[in-house]
């Protein structure tokens, strides 16, 4: 019954809203005491899925790599390709030279070719034919002096049929250079070859002749020869360019 009364009870004070109490005499009534709401920083959740940023990187590191075995032999093979397209250049470009010396000198070996029409009937006679010779080589002063002589014309202008020094053909620059040393050449270059010795070339010493048909000029030792060669290189000391070159010493 004690348990009745008490749930029973329980039961009314909660149905029932609560009176207020009356204060009691001379008690002071309490106010509520506030207290200040106290803010919590929101924490901010990083996201599972997000990447990781990357720190930057402080330089940039570059890998050269360096040319293939197949980039090397190229580049070689241009270079040599190309080395070989400038020799033929220079080769072509003397043998135009070649040719116009030839035209120049067609008309000097016509007028001579009845000589050597009665030569070469003078060989077929005894069947034997010019053939390269041993002759005495000149002292080397005298051959060194012929060859200053004719390095002295460098420079002079080439004039088709000249024979002094204010311009000259390959013929007349021979004669003339021969000429200071008392030695009368004829005028041609075929004739001044035939007024002399065939030798051959590992015999042939500065001052001798160097001679192909229609052309003509005096060795200068190793592979140089000085030359009226054309109107376009006029006299000059130059290399003894391709060709069938014959070597003739006079005396």
């Amino acid at each position: 019954m004690a348990a009745a009364m008490l749930f029973g009870g329980a039961a009314a004070a909660t149905a029932e809203p609560q009176a207020d109490a009356p204060q009691a005499d001379g008690a002071a009534a309490l106010s509520p005491v506030m207290v200040p709401a106290v803010g919590i920083p929101a924490v901010e959740v990083a996201d599972e899925d997000a990447e990781p940023a990357l720190a930057p990187v402080a330089g940039a590191i570059s890998i050269e790599v360096g040319p293939t075995e197949e980039e090397i032999a190229a580049a070689e093979a241009a270079e040599r390709e190309a080395a070989e397209r400038a020799a033929e250049e220079q080769e072509s470009e003397e043998n135009a030279e070649t040719r116009e010396d030839d035209g120049a000198s067609r008309s000097e070996e016509r007028s001579s070719s009845q000589g050597e029409d009665s030569s070469s009937q003078q060989e077929s006679s005894s069947g034997e034919s010019q053939q390269e010779q041993s002759a005495p080589a000149p002292s080397a002063s005298k051959g060194n002096s012929i060859l200053s002589t004719a390095r002295s014309g460098i420079g002079t202008p080439y004039v088709y049929g000249g024979t002094s020094t204010s311009g000259w053909d390959c013929s007349g620059f021979v004669q003339w250079v021969y000429g200071q040393h008392g030695i009368n050449l004829p005028r041609g270059a075929a004739d001044q070859a035939a007024a002399g010795t065939v030798i051959p070339r590992s015999e042939a010493r500065p001052g001798d002749l160097v001679y192909k048909p229609g052309h003509v000029g005096i060795y200068a030792g190793g592979n140089q020869f000085v030359d009226a060669g054309n109107s376009r290189v006029d006299t000059t000391e130059r290399n003894i360019y391709s060709g069938s070159w014959t070597f003739i010493r006079i005396g």
